[in-house]
């Protein structure tokens, strides 16, 4: 049931951007010189560094993991944009015995803002939708939740027309488990590829 919402969830989303980019009348944009007027789809990866926040774990340290998936730019003004994303992520945290491995389908959206041509930063609300984890819920007597609501900032760096680089700091602002106050959070870096 899970993995075909996140199927349906996925197609609308992308049926919605492609709908919205035919619409769009070419153009550029006055502010970075990158013909910014047009929406823009790319794609991108990069790695996370994740662990969980809060009190109610001792020895919680952080878990290397890894993201990818696509991103519309979406111009609204001068300098900002409106940047949906949909990425798998995998996150978690190191308890110290054994890692705990959580698969989300992640949906950010930031609103960007171009400092200069080449420095930008964003901020913006992401859903997460627990696609797999590791944890044993028999041993635990706690399952983890499958919608995460959180708070992403970051800045990113604009290389030319095709490459774009990001820096982000994520906070779950839901709780992981149903008992504890367990929040995931989380920093990545990566690079973004406009097609």
């Amino acid at each position: 049931m899970k993995i075909k919402f996140c199927v349906i969830l996925t197609l609308v989303f992308f049926g919605v951007q492609s709908s919205i980019a035919q619409t769009v009348i070419q153009g550029t944009g006055p502010s970075s010189g990158f013909n910014t007027g047009d929406i823009k789809f790319g794609g991108k990866a990069g790695i996370n560094f994740t662990t969980w926040l809060g009190n109610d774990f001792d020895g919680v340290s952080a878990k290397v993991g890894a993201y990818f998936g696509g991103i519309v730019e979406i111009p609204v003004m001068d300098d900002f944009y409106v940047q949906p994303e949909l990425l798998f992520a995998l996150q978690g945290a190191d308890l110290g015995p054994s890692n705990v491995n959580l698969a989300y389908l992640q949906i950010p959206v930031m609103g960007k803002y171009h400092i200069t041509d080449e420095v930008a930063v964003e901020l913006g609300p992401q859903v997460g939708f627990l696609l797999a984890d590791n944890w044993e819920e028999d041993l635990q007597f706690q399952d983890t939740k499958s919608i995460e609501l959180g708070l992403n900032i970051g800045a990113g760096y604009r290389m030319d027309e095709n490459f774009y680089f990001q820096f982000r700091i994520g906070v779950g602002l839901t709780e992981v488990l149903e008992i504890t106050k367990a929040r995931n959070g989380g920093v990545s870096v990566g690079a973004v590829y406009f097609l």
